[in-house]
């Protein structure tokens, strides 16, 4: 899946950014910025053309037209808020241990780009999302017993929702997976429960956050809004990949009969 935008409109931007920056895709902006951060200290960037890149475990980077390093960056991003003001598109990008906000403001962008890159590697240490999904399609009682899916992606106005079920008491779940979990996480969670609760209002309602792991603030986040979280382990969704990882032999391995080309 890839999206390509040629001198898009702010308004375009915007919609591309909320779509995607708080789901596992990298999102690359180049525009005319300039940047804030406040946090362990205080820094301001002018407005220059610069690279904003999200990537796909919410890492943000803003780079410059030289030099290998970013001119800012966060490990990991907890919150994103995205407004329009003075003409501008502000992206406000919040940590919250330690501390720290990165304000980017565009004057006009000249290209966003947004694709999902695959690591095989990684695939075979941690797995994905999708591994999850199907992994619960198989075998639900890996969230919770007597738990019974109903349908994968699941078509509301506010997205797809990963995985519709049935509870054991005949209340209706609603599943959103995560690899990593931020607050946009539940806030998506939210919106989903709200188009469900339009489409059913007699039924019963639970909502869970399913993913490896995530944070105290996550979990406080989910519990103010009367949300579970569930955490999964990959063993039981991914099977060992330990006869993949040994079949994969260096060029070392061959010994010193091997030859490029043979």
């Amino acid at each position: 899946m890839e999206e390509f935008f040629s001198d898009p409109s702010l308004d375009t931007v915007e919609e591309v950014l909320s779509e995607y920056i708080s789901r596992p895709f990298l999102v690359i902006v180049s525009g005319d910025c300039s940047v804030n951060y406040q946090g362990r200290a205080k820094s301001k960037l002018d407005a220059g053309q610069r690279i904003l890149m999200i990537k796909q475990d919410n890492a943000l980077l803003v780079h410059g037209p030289e030099n290998y390093q970013p001119k800012n960056w966060q490990p990991q991003t907890d919150e994103f808020e995205i407004r329009k003001e003075s003409g501008k598109l502000v992206l406000v990008s919040r940590r919250f241990n330690p501390k720290e906000v990165v304000e980017i403001r565009f004057d006009s962008v000249e290209m966003i780009f947004v694709t999902r890159l695959v690591d095989e590697r990684d695939l075979v240490v941690r797995g994905h999302e999708v591994d999850i999904h199907e992994a619960i399609e198989r075998d639900p009682s890996i969230v919770e017993e007597g738990l019974c899916v109903i349908e994968r992606e699941k078509e509301t106005d506010a997205g797809f929702i990963d995985v519709f079920a049935r509870g054991d008491e005949n209340e209706l779940v609603v599943i959103e997976v995560k690899r990593n979990p931020d607050h946009n996480s539940v806030l998506q969670l939210s919106r989903y429960m709200d188009e469900v609760e339009k489409e059913f209002p007699s039924r019963r309602l639970r909502g869970i956050l399913v993913a490896p792991k995530a944070s105290e603030n996550v979990i406080n986040y989910l519990k103010k809004r009367d949300l579970e979280f569930v955490e999964i382990k990959m063993e039981d969704v991914i099977p060992s990949y330990e006869k993949f990882a040994q079949s994969q032999l260096s060029l070392g391995q061959f010994g010193n009969s091997y030859k490029k080309g043979d």
